[in-house]
């Protein structure tokens, strides 16, 4: 009983986040967007939802993919990372909370931590100039860039057989979560440090699947409800991404008993490596355009 009402909490917060996101979109003036534009976020959605399937997360890859394409901007990032993980993130969670049994209280004490923290985060992360959230991005892909070279080099635990928690473990869970489901709101996946979380409590790696599934699809429509309001997503190339995006999914579902995601681990390193880089240099263009403002022969200040 309680596993059907965990799915159609997701379901009823979902489809309510998609029906508010198509109802705005039909308000605001039409959105020109080219074909050159639909190919790049058709590509990018399928690419980054392969690898959010594989248990990679999606964000990473979007950020890269946005910064090598120019389909966003840095400060539209967190809001698009979000948004369109809302349709393909149910998809994903439905299975595999399916053909991965987990214990209920568990799951749910980790996945309302994590909607808490989405929605603290949303109301914080919504309010921030692009700057900051520049620099928190690079602060959160440094924390990512460290639990992934621990994970590399055996520094941490790789997972254990734990399939429940309880006591203090569990405490301690809901106060993570909660942390992570804040992070994700500055358009920072939420798969790797959940991994990290449940790898330290020594929690099964399979096991790990629908928990962060869940936790994702429960927290990132409620995160992007908050950007709706205050309308910091661009719909339209956003919606664009996810549909795109389920066709990643169903490709990878399939596949995924026989796959295996060690080395994928490798490939997000790079991935993230390449995001602080590139978001470091614009924090550090822009900063320094500040400081030094470029003058017109008029002896204008140039914005």
């Amino acid at each position: 009983m309680t596993i059907i009402l965990i799915i159609l909490a997701i379901l009823i917060l979902s489809l309510s986040c998609v029906l508010v996101m198509i109802v705005k979109l039909r308000r605001q003036s039409p959105v020109a967007v080219s074909t050159l534009d639909y190919i790049k976020l058709g590509v990018s959605g399928f690419i980054a939802f392969i690898a959010d399937t594989l248990g990679i997360g999606s964000f990473a890859v979007n950020v890269a993919l946005a910064k090598l394409l120019g389909t966003f901007s840095d400060d539209e990032l967190p809001a698009v990372n979000n948004g369109a993980q809302v349709i393909p993130g149910t998809i994903e969670s439905l299975f595999f909370i399916h053909i991965i049994d987990v214990d209920l209280t568990t799951l749910l004490t980790l996945v309302i931590g994590t909607c808490f923290g989405g929605l603290l985060g949303g109301v914080i992360v919504s309010r921030l100039s692009k700057q900051a959230i520049r620099l928190a991005m690079m602060c959160c892909f440094m924390l990512i860039i460290v639990l992934l070279l621990c994970h590399q080099f055996n520094l941490l635990p790789v997972g254990g057989n734990v399939t429940e928690l309880h006591a203090w473990k569990l405490y301690v869970g809901f106060v993570a979560m909660v942390v992570c489901g804040a992070l994700t709101s500055v358009g920072i996946g939420l798969f790797v440090l959940v991994q990290g979380v449940l790898f330290l409590l020594n929690v099964s790696p399979l096991v790990a699947f629908p928990i962060m599934t869940t936790a994702g699809a429960m927290q990132q429509p409620l995160t992007t409800l908050v950007f709706l309001q205050q309308d910091k997503i661009p719909l339209k190339k956003t919606l664009i991404l996810s549909l795109s995006g389920c066709l990643g999914v169903f490709i990878t579902l399939p596949l995924f008993a026989h796959l295996t995601v060690s080395w994928l681990h490798a490939l997000l390193l790079v991935i993230v490596i390449y995001n602080l880089f590139a978001m470091t240099r614009s924090y550090l263009q822009a900063r320094a355009q500040k400081s030094y403002p470029h003058f017109n022969l008029k002896g204008e200040i140039n914005a």
